[in-house]
């Protein structure tokens, strides 16, 4: 059975979905009318549950990405397609020590918790107070409806790279910065012999700038990578692509630190 304050998702016959944190005595309402919380809390994960007009609705524990895409945001977040990447390619690894500059609406922050599992630490800097609210009320609200799951150790500061780091001898080191070219200073006392230095950004320019400039330090070039996304829908007997899909939303970059 679910319980208060968990969170779930709701998936219409359109696959459209509906986030919810459950209240006893709170209601939703939607184009397809109404379904009572006290409802959903006699069921349990998988089971259907019927809206006043009718409408049947599945009934899940939202994954990380379904939560991610529902967050309020102030800054474009990461999107789930290159977060995964960023996990994979990146080599992040249950119990290893991440510091992320660029905290934003903290999606990428809390993949990354899971991902280094309860032996792992994850630091994140960002220098705009009112985000770093937003992220942690995001990453909190995630992290309290999921108990039984374990999370890395977060620590989070509202503070800005460009002016230091107390940081040193992480594994790990992922920038969602417009200029990281000048942090790499930074980013050699943080990250560890071997270290992988990631970087998420929107535009070619910035691209080729961060390139340049890290030639000139202790960083080998891994790979400049850019991630693409589409699904196929089927019905009746035709299987076809999505009329609309997840192209362009921006390049990872993935340096080693070398000696």
């Amino acid at each position: 059975m679910f319980k208060e304050n968990e969170l779930v998702i709701l998936i219409d016959p359109k696959n459209r979905t509906y986030l919810l944190k459950l209240k006893k005595g709170g209601r939703f309402s939607f184009h397809g009318g109404t379904i009572f919380h006290d409802e959903i809390l006699k069921k349990k994960e998988g089971e259907i549950i019927q809206s006043s007009k009718g409408i049947e609705l599945l009934i899940f524990r939202p994954t990380i990405a379904e939560y991610i895409l529902k967050l309020k945001r102030k800054t474009t977040i990461i999107y789930p397609k290159d977060i995964a990447q960023i996990i994979f390619l990146g080599d992040i690894f249950s119990g290893a020590k991440v510091f992320e500059a660029g905290t934003g609406s903290g999606a990428l922050t809390l993949a990354l918790l899971q991902a280094v599992g309860k032996r792992g630490v994850v630091v994140s800097y960002e220098k705009r107070k009112e985000f770093l609210e937003l992220a942690k009320s995001h990453i909190e609200n995630y992290l309290k409806a999921n108990k039984q799951k374990d999370f890395g150790k977060l620590v989070l500061k509202n503070k800005d790279i460009e002016k230091g780091v107390e940081e040193k001898n992480f594994d790990r080191v992922i920038l969602d910065l417009p200029e990281p070219w000048k942090v790499l200073d930074q980013v050699e006392k943080i990250l560890k012999p071997g270290g992988f230095f990631l970087s998420w950004l929107p535009t070619v320019l910035q691209v080729f700038k961060l390139v340049e400039e890290a030639k000139k330090r202790k960083f080998y070039l891994k790979g400049i990578y850019e991630f693409l996304e589409r699904k196929w829908k089927k019905e009746g007997k035709s299987l076809r692509p999505e009329d609309r899909m997840v192209a362009h939303t921006g390049f990872l970059l993935i340096f080693r630190k070398i000696l």
